[in-house]
């Protein structure tokens, strides 16, 4: 079983101060927080010898990496992620320098974002299947218009049953940010976004690293 020992030694060369990532238990989260959260997971699997590797990433202003992108990789072609590979931390930190971190650093914008998620490898997990945070990445972006849009029809979705799992989770996009689009305030959609974003990197504990940035939006408003 893979343990915290050897996720420590694996990202030992990747983590730390002055680094490009940061270590939370079992997984490295990336330093540059520019609406986009990437992290990279060390996962078990059922074989005590063998690990997975998987990035993840999701919107710093979405509920969180319940419902995240990911894509996952090996030291290899037709190879897996072993702990008895005598090499196996080099292959590690090869793979992070040369296959994920390219993917991170064109993933920082909310553009970057929404361009990669309507690509194949993620056409299972399209942005529109995620419904609310749809509607806030349209906000951030700017595009009020049909974020009211989609924001009314989402509305009336949980309407129809507000105490189903589902409808809890949208309705804390909804009910906030619905009136605000209604009455087109956008300072107050700007604060609302900010709240989000603090929400979750408090969430995940990532409060030492997180730099505010103007959102699309803001920037729009002050142009």
């Amino acid at each position: 079983m893979t343990t915290i020992r050897q996720i420590n030694k694996l990202v030992k060369p990747l983590a730390g101060s002055g680094r490009e990532f940061v270590q939370k238990e079992w997984c490295i989260f990336h330093t540059a927080i520019h609406h986009v959260i990437n992290r990279i997971d060390i996962l078990r699997t059922s074989e005590a010898n063998h690990f997975r590797v998987i990035w993840k990433f999701c919107p710093s202003f979405s509920t969180g990496f319940t419902l995240e992108w990911e894509k996952w990789f090996e030291p290899g072609p037709h190879q897996f992620w072993l702990w008895s590979t005598p090499d196996i931390d080099e292959r590690f930190v090869a793979c992070v320098n040369e296959q994920v971190l390219p993917c991170i650093r064109g993933t920082k914008t909310l553009d970057d974002f929404v361009k990669l998620v309507t690509e194949a490898d993620f056409i299972i997990t399209r942005l529109a299947d995620h419904v609310d945070t749809d509607i806030r990445v349209d906000i951030a972006r700017g595009d009020l218009d049909t974020a009211r849009t989609k924001c009314r029809a989402l509305h009336e979705r949980c309407a129809r049953d507000p105490e189903s799992y589902w409808g809890r989770i949208w309705r804390r996009t909804t009910d906030r940010a619905g009136p605000l689009l209604e009455a087109g305030d956008r300072p107050a959609l700007i604060a609302l976004l900010h709240e989000w974003e603090r929400e979750l990197v408090k969430k995940l504990g990532l409060e030492a690293i997180y730099e505010p940035t103007p959102f699309p939006l803001e920037l729009a408003a002050s142009a």
